[in-house]
């Protein structure tokens, strides 16, 4: 009778061993966001620069004349304003640098799709960022490449 209890314990947890492994965290529930810290790179072409910088913690919807200019070292500086749009899967964070650098253009903006956490790494894929981010690039003059890239490293939200 103890063999087939044994043989019935070891049965129920080798199935348990072989079940389904558990799903992916869910993205967690909009909330409002209070502040956002970024990394913020600058490639200025037109000046052979190339500087990330982290920001203090910004507020969203700030207006540019009431915004903190952040100083990319040497390759630029102005206003980083962001916005939130909440979505059933977390949240668009529309990112928009007023660059000292682009006198002729849209100033620099791109959409980080962000669901209130950091990425989880993926086996044998080495090249993504795990931090929450956008790209873009821009022209001075229409011939000089800038490129920025934007990156949320810290939030508050309540």
């Amino acid at each position: 009778m103890s063999t087939l209890f044994l043989a019935l314990l070891a049965v129920s947890s080798l199935s348990h061993c072989l079940s389904v492994p558990a799903a992916p965290p869910q993205p967690s529930a909009p909330r409002d966001v209070i502040s956002l810290t970024f990394l913020v790179c600058v490639n200025d072409t037109w000046g052979n620069c190339i500087t990330t910088v982290k920001t203090p913690p910004i507020k969203p919807n700030t207006p540019w004349n009431k915004s903190e200019n952040i100083m990319v070292g040497d390759c630029d500086h102005g206003p980083l304003l962001y916005t939130v749009q909440q979505n059933k899967g977390g949240a668009d964070v529309v990112v928009t640098f007023y660059s000292s650098v682009i006198e002729d253009a849209s100033h620099p903006e791109c959409t980080i799709s962000w669901d209130f956490n950091y990425l989880v790494p993926k086996p044998g894929d080495q090249s993504s960022s795990l931090l929450p981010g956008c790209f873009v690039a821009d022209s001075r003059e229409g011939y000089h490449m800038t490129y920025y890239w934007f990156y949320i490293i810290d939030w508050f939200t309540g």
